[in-house]
């Protein structure tokens, strides 16, 4: 990809965060140079045996951040978030664009996605089980997260930003805990229908029956 064009994909986003959080948009190129820390780790989720993978990342050499300024990434139901949320376009990733600014960021997978615990369910075959990862299991996953982080960073609120079916599960979070949300981002939110939706699958999970 150009670069004119992933500036120009990276300048939409940054509209779109400034807006939300007062990033500030003339600090852009003074930021372009700042060095960041990469931590990825796993913590544990609500239930037993699930661990939760985490990656943060912040300016090089700081430690300490106001509550308003830390912000957790939640992902839609199709990717984990890495290849989302932290998916370099010509060296640029919006995680990597947010902490340029002096933010301490973060991205969890729920179980069943990315570098998270694969539930035992998921090596059988489809059809021998109901949808494990559903929005209230996805929620007590946030939680954790969230948890985590206002622990971490010695704080009582912290940002949240969700994507596709993650707006779900922040919003469902949110609503339960409104003490420990800032702010809240809806990215690309799920829409609200009167009629049945034109991908809906009826019937058991597994191969297309002929």
């Amino acid at each position: 990809m150009a670069r004119t064009s992933v500036r120009a994909v990276a300048g939409f986003a940054a509209m779109a965060l400034a807006a939300a959080f007062g990033l500030s948009l003339a600090s852009t190129v003074l930021a372009d140079g700042q060095k960041l820390e990469t931590e990825n780790y796993h913590i544990s989720a609500a239930d037993p045996g699930i661990q939760l993978f985490i990656r943060n990342k912040h300016p090089q050499g700081v430690a300490n951040f106001p509550g308003e300024k830390i912000l957790l990434f939640v992902h839609g139901a199709t990717y984990p978030a890495e290849t989302a949320f932290d998916l370099p376009l010509n060296g640029l990733s919006m995680m990597d664009y947010i902490a340029r600014q002096g933010w301490d960021v973060y991205l969890v997978d729920v179980r069943g996605y990315g570098g998270s615990t694969r539930p035992p369910e998921m090596d059988k075959p489809a059809q021998d089980n109901k949808p494990i990862v559903d929005t209230p299991t996805a929620v007590k996953d946030v939680g954790a997260a969230v948890d985590h982080i206002l622990q971490k960073r010695k704080v009582s609120k912290i940002n949240l930003m969700g994507w596709s079916w993650g707006t779900v599960i922040a919003g469902a979070y949110t609503a339960q805990n409104r003490d420990t949300v800032e702010r809240l981002v809806l990215y690309a939110p799920e829409w609200l229908r009167q009629t049945p939706s034109l991908v809906r699958v009826e019937g058991p999970l597994g191969p297309t029956v002929r």
